[in-house]
């Protein structure tokens, strides 16, 4: 009961405080049309199941825009390739209480949590967020945030509570999900004018969760010679916490992210599961990227019969023409080291992704993005 009465004086608060925005006076409505539209090819070795052939990764079609000076909206769907059908990808509501200082969202978008999870899919710049991303960021989320900048853009934060289970429409239990998160940027907005830049960043999470595919296991799959990781059942506790940096000098940048999730299981038994990468790349006249990164990953592993805990690391190596354009063309190679052949593959806020890394796979990818 406390901790209703705590929620119902948070959203109370909030609401108060914008009051006197919402009083302002309002203009016309305006609609901003978004799409991403990703699709490719991939060839992979028999050793991984062999999935050669044509590919769609995401068609996603959304519109943002403001209603009067002080409340916004965006709203998108997506094709969900694996079950054939069209699926809400953000509904959600939200209006400045103070400027760009404090904004409150509610309805279904990106929770503040993780690094590479925040950014748009447009702009990662493989084919797919890394493993540790797909498996232990929560995504997008049900629920209410507080986010503001605060410094000329250098300074972001964000917190917020949701339901904790992904676009259900429902709570499907009475536990809640809460993050939060603080990251700083050098120059602020203006980034793409500096030869210097560096920024750093880090997030938390925490929820009670009920039997909620969270669990990352190793378990065996059908044509693959090691386990894989896949997401599972888990009920208890879940603690998430990492963080991330970047820094860029002219052509050259190099990034990484770690995050780290401990499960407390109801039976009193506890794990953990950790990924994280590095990436380094170079820009050629600002029409091609040379990339290059680590992957490693880590299931939680010995629980529920499953196989110990296993690390799938991968070496991606890629090439980007025309990167930050509306239109991109993408190739990239994976090597699986120590005996890696597939990694994570679904996210966990149930979201399309592209292929898993997988050991002598080939990838092209085709996007353009409005």
């Amino acid at each position: 009961m406390n901790r209703k009465l705590h929620l119902a004086a948070c959203i109370a608060l909030g609401l108060a405080a914008g009051q006197p925005a919402v009083l302002q006076a309002q203009t016309g409505p305006t609609l901003e049309v978004t799409g991403l539209l990703r699709t490719g090819f991939r060839l992979e070795s028999d050793a991984t199941g062999g999935r050669d052939g044509f590919a769609l990764y995401d068609a996603r079609l959304g519109a943002t825009g403001k209603v009067g000076i002080v409340f916004d909206y965006v709203a998108g769907i997506e094709v969900d390739r694996r079950e054939e059908s069209i699926r809400l990808l953000d509904a959600a509501l939200g209006f400045a209480i103070k400027d760009d200082l404090l904004r409150l969202g509610i309805g279904l978008e990106r929770s503040g949590f993780g690094g590479e999870a925040i950014e748009n899919k447009a702009d990662i710049p493989f084919v797919e967020r890394f493993q540790g991303s797909l498996a232990l960021a929560p995504g997008r989320q049900l629920g209410l945030d507080l986010s503001g900048a605060a410094l000329e853009g250098r300074l972001h934060y964000a917190g917020g509570i949701y339901n904790g289970n992904g676009s259900s429409w429902e709570n499907d239990g009475n536990g809640f999900l809460w993050t939060a998160r603080a990251g700083w940027n050098s120059v602020g907005e203006l980034e793409f004018f500096e030869d210097f830049v560096w920024e750093v960043g880090a997030s938390s999470a925490f929820s009670e969760d009920s039997a909620l595919v969270a669990l990352p296991l190793s378990l065996p799959e059908e044509g693959v010679a090691n386990p894989v990781p896949v997401l599972t059942e888990f009920t208890g506790d879940r603690l998430s916490w990492g963080g991330n940096a970047r820094v860029a000098y002219r052509e050259f940048a190099v990034a990484g992210e770690y995050l780290r999730t401990d499960f407390s299981h109801s039976d009193g038994e506890d794990s953990s599961s950790e990924g994280w990468y590095a990436q380094g790349s170079f820009t050629l006249w600002a029409a091609a990227e040379l990339l290059a990164r680590y992957d490693s990953f880590r299931t939680a592993g010995g629980i529920g019969g499953s196989e110990a805990a296993q690390t799938t690391k991968f070496l991606v190596l890629g090439v980007n023409v025309l990167p930050g354009l509306v239109g991109r063309l993408g190739v990239q190679y994976a090597f699986g080291l120590d005996g890696s052949l597939a990694g994570q593959e679904l996210a966990l806020d149930g979201t399309n992704t592209g292929p898993r890394l997988a050991d002598g796979q080939f990838l092209l990818n085709l996007q353009v993005a409005f």
